[in-house]
């Protein structure tokens, strides 16, 4: 069950691919798969994942780094490229608040204040923000024509749907505006002539957290107030290229009930969103007709065994059969359906890759 045309017009006509899933469907795999394809049929392709698991540096069989690396193609055609990056998110932290601050030396205060460090590698939000700072960074990038985005498992990638502007979110939050409002209220002054005011100002607050760190806190949020409108207007950006009929959500499983029932809720998510669920991807099927060169084998097959193989068939057919069923709204029912037999191992190089590619 492939639809070759339907694949090959989504890759053709999207600009954006993300991909969504459980852990363990193979998302990464397909993601890949799918990004080889396009490069072989003459796209610029960018393939980015911000899957902590490192999946996809194994399934290409290549060390990949924050940076955008030129994976060979088997069979490459003229005008068709494919390169492919893990997300850094700190990396990606730094190139935002070089590009949104107002100055070299700013940004450079910024990047050696021990609160920035902190946030750029620890604070909860920013990976999911990054992700999508670096795909609308790479659907801007005129080297490429088509960003597959393979996401994290289940509810990260939700999280990474829902928060395109967890920074800016995190500046107008209102305890934190308390917290910051005598500091921000003197800025007019300088920062020599905050500490003074800002301690009568602060009152008990200052007490209680220390004064010491509730002024560090403030200088930075101060020196941070233009990068983090940057980060606002990047995360409207997102909004509107998630939301472009250009992009696509491709919703991976495999045939099994646990993966049928995270698929329908990740399908449901998304539909609260207002994404449309474009492709439905199920891996690891049975073949539905076998090797002409297993034929004889099956023959041979205790009849036990022969029992054993047609009632998972019927049981991934059910799966399959009340995916399509539940899938049914106007956002959720997938325009293309693939279904991918077990290749009965992981792909950990771009042969192997690129020939299921070719054929699936």
């Amino acid at each position: 069950m492939v639809d070759m045309a339907g694949i090959d017009a989504l890759l053709r006509n999207k600009k954006v691919i993300v991909m969504v899933g459980a852990g363990g469907v193979g998302k990464t795999t397909t993601s890949a798969l799918l990004a080889i394809r396009a490069a072989m049929s003459g796209r610029r392709v960018a393939l980015l994942s911000i899957d902590p698991a490192k999946r996809l540096a194994n399934a290409l069989g290549l060390g990949l780094g924050h940076e955008m690396s030129a994976v060979a193609l088997q069979n490459p055609v003229p005008g068709g490229s494919l390169h492919a990056a893990m997300l850094d998110q700190k990396e990606v932290f730094d190139r935002m608040v070089l590009q949104h601050a107002p100055s070299e030396k700013i940004a450079a205060r910024i990047m050696r204040d021990p609160l920035y460090r902190a946030a750029s590698t620890n604070l909860s939000g920013p990976l999911e923000y990054m992700a999508l700072a670096r795909l609308q960074e790479l659907t801007q990038d005129r080297n490429f024509d088509l960003v597959v985005l393979d996401t994290p498992p289940d509810t990260h990638a939700l999280d990474f749907l829902k928060r395109p502007n967890v920074l800016a979110g995190f500046m107008e939050n209102r305890v934190m505006s308390w917290l910051i409002k005598p500091v921000l209220a003197m800025s007019r002054l300088g920062l020599g002539r905050i500490i003074g005011a800002s301690e009568k100002l602060a009152g008990g607050v200052a007490s209680l957290t220390g004064f010491s760190a509730l002024r560090s806190f403030g200088e930075f949020l101060l020196l941070m107030q233009e990068v983090i409108d940057g980060f606002h207007r990047t995360g409207e950006q997102v909004v509107a290229t998630l939301q472009d009929k250009k992009t696509a959500f491709i919703l991976v499983a495999v045939p099994s009930r646990a993966a049928e029932r995270s698929a329908l809720f990740l399908a449901d998510q998304l539909s609260e969103m207002d994404y449309c669920v474009d492709g439905l991807v199920i891996n690891r099927c049975l073949p539905t007709v076998p090797a002409p060169e297993l034929t004889g084998v099956i023959d041979s097959l205790p009849a036990e065994t022969i029992k054993f193989v047609e009632a998972r068939r019927a049981g991934e057919d059910s799966v399959v059969g009340n995916l399509l069923k539940n899938l049914v709204s106007s956002k959720k029912k997938p325009r293309i359906v693939i279904r991918i037999d077990d290749q009965g191992a992981d792909f950990h190089d771009m042969q192997g890759l690129t020939k299921l590619a070719q054929s699936f």
